[in-house]
Parts: structure tokens; C-alpha cells; sequence
């Protein structure tokens, strides 16, 4: 990973560098912390001095201790200056063991860890706060000393040197806390720059249409976690329109960000001279005469973000005292400092992450990395930047392999289910059953469904399921989600309201999305959203509610998940999405687990392993789930969970991730059984007809049987052979 600016060449063949610093502290970052190498020379300096300086002042104050033996308050400043010296020797020792590891081979493993930077961390705090407490205290004692003119001249010129001593080891502590900050935190210079959309760009259809075709050509449609450009623009804008910010907002709390990320060009050197004379910042241009068209290769991205402006820290403590905490400090209270501002690269609904290139390059992990490092600066200098962003993808994506690159936290999170209709089109669903799942999966749960009375509605029309269905739709996720929290799962960073399923109605696209409704004995007991992506072949379900107390004894949850896997089937979709959460379900109806990775950036170190420690919980959840798949003894080549990864499975296909995956060449779809049992039984037939016509030539010795002919059973033998 390189430490100094990128370059890049614009379509008219111009070098373009740029350096966004505020003109202030431009000079001392570039003198000190503009590369690691100087940061670690800094950081070593630091902690050199500190051992000096800690040696020093405790051998200082023990000299001293027994000349001054009859005021207790005199004795109590020089123990207090001498325990302020050993900890500052302990925070000199671990500064160099920790420069060490930095300038090891094994550095970027330490940095990147979520836990080993956390000691220094507390050790440091510890030296600042006892050195801070201990040096007033003698700067206060050296003035009363020297207005009462009670003590010697030796005894005030040492409470002197103690505070100038406890204001060096505070300047060194704050270097060396500066230094291995931008060590944890280095700010990776972009070739791109990002800007935000407003809502009168997202409704330019011509300008949208053009975006669509560039994401869409990239890198094309048909790997796992492809995205219709076009369904992705439509889906913004609905989704910017249900998420304005604020307590108002149809999703109070939560606004929705667009950026476009584009090629940064250099500016002038005497425009550079009056931007740091005035003091504003020195932005990048971008290519001009098509900003607006995005046209002329500036357009390197298009990025949503779901921003959480309250994001509940109370929500994850359990019981009666999260219950307190969260009416005190909460989202919704009048003092919400228990709260974040999070932000999701991509979306909620459905659980996506927002990145979408728009052009293909020669080094598609640098250019993802590049992107992703213009996401960071654009937070960074914005107004109400995020504490947190989190990035989720598959790993079939660019996303999951360039998080290092840019700094971000990369961890595994739990597997998404999906389910990959590719190998079995033509197929009705009764025959998918049979050849891709299992024996004790083939349940009829359609017929019992509607058996029990259940009917389901699927439309564009959100009416035809009911009149107000919006708020129907809203009332039955709400339901849901309440149910999860009460089994102790965290609530949703993007809530289903009324506002996002209305807007999504009005602004989504309607050959985007289709609204899936069932009723049991006349009564809505369950919804869900499709939002279908043509191009890509895919198909999600998300959003879904259920009034449990109507849908459980009808079975109408896995009934809604087979009826979903049928409709698929009907329309030749090669992907159906069903999400990272209530596995077993949908690993039944046909799914297989993709593993999902995640990538996290915040400065905060603490933030980072507290977010380690809940991800790990989170995969302790399905782990049970993925070992005993990965352990089931009995394996067909035909069912669906089993599949393996093929080459087009991915966005970038590297060696490395070849052997790693075991991918196949290409996809080879299974023959449709029914078609084959109609060849054979065609094939037996005029079998039987020949042996009749050769039964007189053809007599055997004995009781006059035939030996050549084949028994009922042995015949049926054959077929199940040619089945399978």
C-alpha cells in the first residue's frame, strides 16, 4: 500500500495530483505524519523522550522526599510526581515495544488488529490524566511556596522543575498520541473525489439512463451480487425521497446520500496560493464541461449511503437498564448521547451494499480501493460526518477485497441465503424438489397453506393486496421486528414505516418492484417486497411482516418462501435473494449460503473491537447452522445448497481466489427429469415391441422362458440410474 498521493491520466492526458488538506496545518502534517515512515520517526522520538523525561523526574523527587519530611502536603506532591515518573517510564517501555512491532514485518497485522493497539491506548490515558492531576498540583504548591516564603529555595525550584517537567512529558504524550493515531488511521490520498447528488439530478431521465448503461457495462450483470444499474438509480431515488433527515423525515433519523465519485484534476499553482491565502480548503476540480453530463470518462462511481442520525447504543443492552437508558439517552430522548451517527454504505432494503462502478479498469481492486478512499475523505471533511461507516458485500464482490486497502475494518459476517435457479430452468416446481432438495425437505407446504385458507396476491399494483397497503405493510414488519427485540436481536438501523413503502410505490420504477401479500381466511397475515433487477436476472425479497398469531398455524412463512422459489421458476430468474437472516427456512426451499464480508472505518480503536466483539456474537448465531452443512455426509450433485462457484460468479476472478473457492470453469444446467422419463419411456416402448416381433425366433432352452428379457423390476432399476 502506497503512502504517497496517486496519480492518474485524464481523457485529455493530464497528470492529475492533489493533496486536500486544511492550508493551517498543512505544513506541520506534511513535516511530520504525511507518510508511515515519518510518523514511526515521530512516534519513536516521542517515546525516547518520554523514558528521559520519566527517568529524570523520578529521580528528582526521590532525592528530595527525605529533605522536606515534616509537610505532609509537600510529601504527598513529590510521591505523586514519583508514581507520575514510573508510569511514564512504563508508557516510554511500551512505546518502543509498539514502534518496534510497527516497523516489523507484522505491522500492518498490528495496526489492523481490534485489540493489541488497545493496551498502549489505556497506558497512555493513564500517563496523561495522572501527569495532567500531578503537575497542577505542583504548579499550585510552587506559587504557595513562593508567596509565603516558607520553605527554601531548593524545595521551590523543584516543585518549578515538576511542572515544567509534567508540561514536556504532556507535549511528548501528545506527539506520540498524534503519531500512532495517523499510524491507525493514515489518510490514503484518492485519485477521485466525491460530491454529492441532490434529488433534481436523481429525476434527469436522460442522465439517469446514461448512469444505468455505465454501471450495467462495467463489469457486467451475471455475477453474484450484480445489481440492473437502472433498478439501482430508481431504487435511490425512492429511498433519498423516504429518507430527508430529521425527526420529520418519513423514516425519522435516517437520510439518504448519493455520490458521484469522478477523476480529480490539478489546479493551477497561483489558484492553489490564493485558496491557502484566503484559508479555504483546497478541493479538486472536476474535468470540465461534463459534470453535468457525466460524460467524458470523469464518472468513476455512483454511491448510496443510508445515514442513521440516532443510532441507538441503548438498543444493545438488555433488560430493565437498557429499557432506562434508552428513554434517558436514547434516539428518541432529549439527551441522546448515547447515540451514533452510522452510515451504511448501500441499502437496508434489501441488504446491499451502494457502490457501483461505472467503468472497467485494468486494476479493478486499486480502482475499488480508490473509490472507497474518496468515500473516506468525503465524511471526513463533511459537516455531520459519521462515526461509523459499514460496507457490506459478498465476496463475489471488488468491495470485500479492497477494504485494506482503504483502511476499512475487513470482517467476516453471517451468510446470506441464496437461492441459484441457473441449473434448473425449465423445471416445474414439484420437479425442482425432487432433484434439488433433499428427502425430508419436499414438503407440500403450498397445498397445506391452502388448505388452511390462505390465499396471496402478487402485483404491481400495491392496491390490489389491500387498499392501504402501505400502512398494512408497515404494521406487519413492525410486528416482526418488536419480535426479534424481544428475542434479543438488535433493532433495525432503517425501519419499515409507512413513509418508505409509500414512497417506494410512488417513485420506485414499477418494473422494479412488485408487492407479495397472503391472507389467511380473508385477514393479512403477511407481506413482503420483491424488487426485482431484469438485467442481472435477480430477484430479492425484503421487507417482509408477518402477524404470526394468523401465518404461523397455516404455515404461511414457508409457504410465502416456496410460492417466491415457484414464481422464480415460472419467470427464468437466475437469482432469488432472500438475506442474511433466518437460515434454516431458506436453505429448505432451495437456498445456498454466500458468505458475506463487511468493512468497517471509524477512527475510534475502542468502536472497533466493541464492533469485533458483536459481529462474532452475530456469527455465533449461524455458525451452528454452516457447521452442520459442511458436515452432512450424504450429498447429491444435484441439490441446490451444494452447488459450486463458477467463473462468472464473481466480479474479478484472481488465482488466488480460484483455489480458494474450487471454481468451476462454467455453469452446466441439469436435464430436466421429466423431459428424460419421457425419452426413456418412448425409448421402452418400441423395445418391448421389437422383442414381441423376435419372440418366436428367439426361444430359450428349458421351459422355453427368454433369457434376454429384462424383469419389471430390473427395468425400473434402469430408469431411476438414468434419473439421476
Amino acid at each position: 500500500m502506497s503512502d504517497e498521493p496517486a496519480t492518474t491520466k485524464t481523457a485529455k492526458g493530464s497528470s492529475c495530483r492533489h493533496m486536500s488538506r486544511k492550508p493551517c496545518c498543512q505544513g506541520l502534517y506534511r513535516l511530520l505524519f504525511s507518510t508511515r515512515e515519518r510518523c514511526t520517526h515521530a512516534l519513536l522520538a516521542a517515546n525516547v523522550t518520554l523514558l528521559l523525561l520519566g527517568t529524570t523526574l523520578f529521580v528528582v523527587n526521590i532525592s528530595i522526599l527525605s529533605l522536606d519530611a515534616g509537610d505532609a502536603l509537600l510529601q504527598w506532591a513529590y510521591v505523586g510526581m514519583i508514581i507520575d515518573g514510573v508510569v511514564v517510564l512504563i508508557s516510554g517501555i511500551s512505546g518502543l515495544v509498539l514502534t518496534y512491532s510497527v516497523w516489523g514485518d507484522k505491522g500492518d497485522a498490528f495496526l489492523s488488529s481490534t485489540t493489541l493497539p488497545l493496551p498502549y491506548l489505556a497506558i497512555e490515558l493513564t500517563s496523561l490524566v495522572l501527569n495532567a492531576l500531578f503537575t497542577l498540583a505542583n504548579m499550585a504548591l510552587a506559587i504557595k511556596v513562593e508567596i509565603n516564603k516558607v520553605f527554601s529555595d531548593d524545595t521551590q525550584f523543584v516543585l518549578e522543575i515538576n511542572y515544567v517537567l509534567g508540561f514536556c512529558i504532556f507535549l511528548a504524550t501528545l506527539l506520540a498520541h498524534i503519531s500512532y493515531h495517523f499510524l491507525l488511521n493514515p489518510r490514503l490520498e484518492s485519485r477521485y473525489v466525491a460530491t454529492e447528488v441532490d434529488i433534481k439530478t436523481l429525476e434527469n431521465d436522460k442522465l439517469m439512463k446514461l448512469w444505468g448503461d455505465q454501471i450495467n457495462a462495467a463489469y457486467g450483470t451475471k455475477y453474484i451480487g450484480a445489481w440492473d444499474g437502472h433498478g439501482a438509480l430508481s431504487l435511490m431515488k425512492a429511498m433519498k425521497k423516504a429518507m430527508t433527515g430529521g425527526p420529520d423525515s418519513p423514516i425519522p433519523f435516517t437520510r439518504g446520500v448519493v455520490l458521484r465519485i469522478d477523476t480529480k484534476c490539478e489546479k493551477s499553482e497561483m489558484d492553489m496560493k490564493k485558496k491557502q491565502k484566503s484559508g479555504q480548503e483546497d478541493d479538486a476540480k472536476l474535468e470540465p464541461d461534463k459534470m453535468e453530463e457525466g460524460e467524458g470518462g470523469s464518472l468513476a462511481a455512483v454511491i448510496f449511503i443510508t445515514v442513521s442520525e440516532r443510532f441507538d447504543l441503548a438498543s444493545y443492552v438488555t433488560g430493565c437498564c437498557g429499557s432506562v437508558l434508552s428513554s434517558m439517552f436514547g434516539a428518541s430522548s432529549c439527551i441522546p448521547i448515547l447515540t451514533l451517527r452510522w452510515g451504511v454504505v448501500g441499502f437496508q432494503w434489501p441488504f446491499h451494499g451502494g457502490i457501483f462502478l461505472t467503468r472497467k479498469s485494468d486494476k479493478p481492486i486499486d480502482d475499488m480501493s480508490q473509490v472507497q478512499r474518496a468515500l473516506v475523505h468525503w465524511n471526513r471533511v463533511s459537516k455531520t460526518p459519521c462515526n461509523v461507516l459499514m460496507a457490506p458485500c459478498y465476496i463475489t464482490q471488488l468491495d470485500s477485497y479492497s477494504f485494506e486497502c482503504s483502511h476499512f475494518l475487513n470482517l467476516e459476517v453471517g451468510p446470506s441465503v441464496i437461492v441459484d435457479l441457473r441449473r434448473y430452468h425449465g423445471m416445474e416446481y414439484k420437479t425442482f424438489q425432487r432433484v434439488a432438495l433433499k428427502k425430508g425437505n419436499r414438503r407440500n407446504h403450498i397445498g397445506y397453506f391452502e388448505k388452511k385458507g390462505g390465499t396471496y396476491t402478487v402485483s404491481r399494483q400495491f392496491q390490489d393486496f389491500d387498499a392501504k397497503h402501505h400502512e398494512v405493510h408497515a404494521s406487519l414488519c413492525g410486528q416482526t421486528a418488536q419480535q426479534r427485540v424481544g428475542r434479543g436481536e438488535a433493532r433495525l438501523i432503517c425501519p419499515v414505516t409507512p413513509g418508505i413503502v409509500k414512497s417506494l410505490q410512488d417513485n420506485h420504477m414499477k418494473e422494479f418492484r412488485r408487492v407479495f401479500g397472503i391472507r389467511v381466511n380473508g385477514e393479512a397475515a403477511g407481506a413482503a417486497m420483491l424488487f426485482e433487477f431484469p438485467k442481472s436476472s435477480l430477484m430479492t425479497s425484503d421487507m417482509q411482516g408477518l402477524q404470526h398469531e394468523i401465518a404461523r398455524p397455516a404455515h404461511a412463512y414457508f409457504a410465502m418462501l416456496a410460492l417466491t422459489v415457484e414464481l422464480c421458476l415460472k419467470e427464468r430468474i437466475d437469482f432469488l435473494d432472500f438475506g442474511p437472516t433466518t437460515l434454516d427456512p431458506k436453505l429448505d426451499v432451495g437456498g445456498r449460503l454466500i458468505p458475506t464480508r463487511t468493512g468497517y472505518y471509524t477512527h475510534s480503536v475502542v468502536l472497533r473491537s466493541f464492533i469485533k466483539g458483536g459481529l462474532d456474537r452475530f456469527r455465533q448465531l449461524n455458525q451452528e447452522v454452516e457447521d452442520r452443512l459442511k458436515n452432512e455426509k450424504k450429498t447429491e450433485p444435484t441439490w441446490a445448497w451444494a452447488q459450486p462457484y463458477v467463473e462468472i460468479d464473481f466480479q474479478h476472478l484472481t488465482p488466488a481466489l480460484k483455489k480458494l473457492y474450487n471454481v468451476q470453469p462454467k455453469l452446466i444446467p441439469f436435464p430436466n427429469p421429466d423431459a428424460e422419463d419421457g425419452k426413456n419411456s418412448a425409448k421402452n416402448n418400441k423395445n418391448k415391441k421389437s422383442k414381441r416381433s423376435k419372440k418366436n425366433k428367439q426361444k430359450s432352452p428349458g421351459k422355453g422362458g427368454n433369457p434376454g428379457k429384462k424383469t419389471k423390476k430390473q427395468l425400473n432399476k434402469e430408469r431411476a440410474k438414468q434419473r439421476r
